[in-house]
């Protein structure tokens, strides 16, 4: 295995914590000083001497064997492409299908066309908000066919899913919106985080977490309150730092219903759709923020969320590493190296937190003081 720094960055984002890129896996690992020096030695002996890493860590040559085993095997790892899914590209789709939804944003149309109510099931209840008549300026079609999923743009054949991979479907289809909707190539795209990004008084943040960690229902609190909800569960960002706004309604569980009661009062008229026995019943809300619309803000405060009733109301500040450990698993990033340089350097522009609540105005207080 040969690597040499163009295949590769290293860069130090936090207090012994340093983040490093490989171009051919496109993956990044989260590593301490030492393990970055190692790296670096591994790559290019002249750097860092392991004698010298030995004698200020007090490694034994055994303790060494196995620890250079274990890189041995991560670089090998992450020096290795990662396999991209091969599809038919040749395929065309010239039928008008049944159903079909209007959807305008930014003064931008779309229609999407369904083979079946099914189908229409999958993309429409985050978007009803945003239905119309207007006249199209481009099509989108999905059809199913031996048991899978594919999606076309002007009849072209962009891509298939099977059942289990319904979210990268999902993923596509909100990829594909968002650069319509901005009038931007899909390469435009730096990142997509599975985050909510919300804006008030020339400042914005993003809520990361875990599937049911409350940040939907904190983002429904804090749009409650006079923030102007960017995006939600889908936060895409450009090689310049710029967060843009994801159109969807807010996906709102059953158990923060009788909350956002409270909160909206036209919550109430908004139709129930039962996702699945894990997710149960959910309701669509939409962005309240049509006299106040933000379509792309600077975003460098990423708050980690979990709610729990028997957890304390308190947010700090946290070490990079930390947080990018819990999001780069559900994060998309662009392959190219100028992209991987704007996440970079994004990430070492930006402050990150971790924050815990049982209450919705004691939550409100506390992000509010970080602003």
């Amino acid at each position: 295995m040969i690597l040499n720094f163009s295949q590769f960055i290293s860069e130090k984002i936090d207090l012994n914590t340093n983040i490093i890129w490989f171009e051919k896996s496109n993956k990044y690992i989260i590593v301490d000083d030492f393990i970055n020096n190692l790296i670096l030695n591994k790559i290019n002996s002249s750097l860092y001497p392991i004698n010298r890493d030995l004698k200020s860590n007090k490694i034994n040559s055994s303790d060494l064997q196995h620890i250079e085993n274990d890189l041995k095997e991560l670089l090998k790892d992450c020096n290795t492409p990662r396999l991209k899914k091969q599809s038919k590209n040749n395929l065309k789709e010239n039928r008008s299908l049944k159903f079909q939804s209007l959807f305008t944003f930014n003064n931008r149309t779309i229609k999407v066309e369904y083979e079946n109510e099914s189908l229409k099931e999958l993309v429409e209840p985050k978007f009803i908000h945003l239905k119309s008549n207007k006249k199209e300026s481009l099509l989108f079609k999905i059809l199913t066919k031996n048991k899978k999923l594919y999606l076309f743009k002007e009849n072209l054949f962009l891509g298939e899913w099977d059942s289990s991979e319904m979210h990268e479907f999902q993923g596509k289809v909100s990829m594909e919106l968002t650069s319509f909707f901005h009038n931007k190539k899909n390469e435009d795209w730096t990142a997509v985080f599975h985050g909510s990004t919300l804006y008030r008084d020339n400042n914005s943040l993003m809520l990361t977490g875990d599937s049911g960690s409350g940040k939907s229902s904190l983002s429904a609190i804090l749009m409650a309150n006079d923030y102007s909800l960017i995006a939600d569960d889908f936060s895409p960002m450009d090689i310049n730092s710029i967060h843009y706004n994801f159109p969807s309604a807010i996906s709102v569980k059953e158990g923060f219903f009788s909350t956002a009661e409270r909160l909206f009062e036209s919550f109430n008229q908004l139709r129930k759709y039962y996702i699945n026995e894990i997710k149960g019943d959910v309701k669509y809300l939409p962005a309240n923020n049509e006299k106040n619309l933000i379509l792309s803000a600077n975003c460098s405060k990423i708050i980690n969320v979990k709610f729990g009733k028997d957890l304390k109301n308190e947010i700090k500040q946290i070490n990079k590493g930390v947080s990018l450990q819990k999001i780069l698993p559900d994060a998309w990033i662009s392959n190219e190296k100028k992209h991987a340089k704007s996440f970079i350097k994004w990430v070492k522009s930006s402050v990150f937190y971790d924050l815990t609540y049982n209450d919705d105005k004691k939550v409100l207080q506390m992000i509010n003081n970080i602003f």
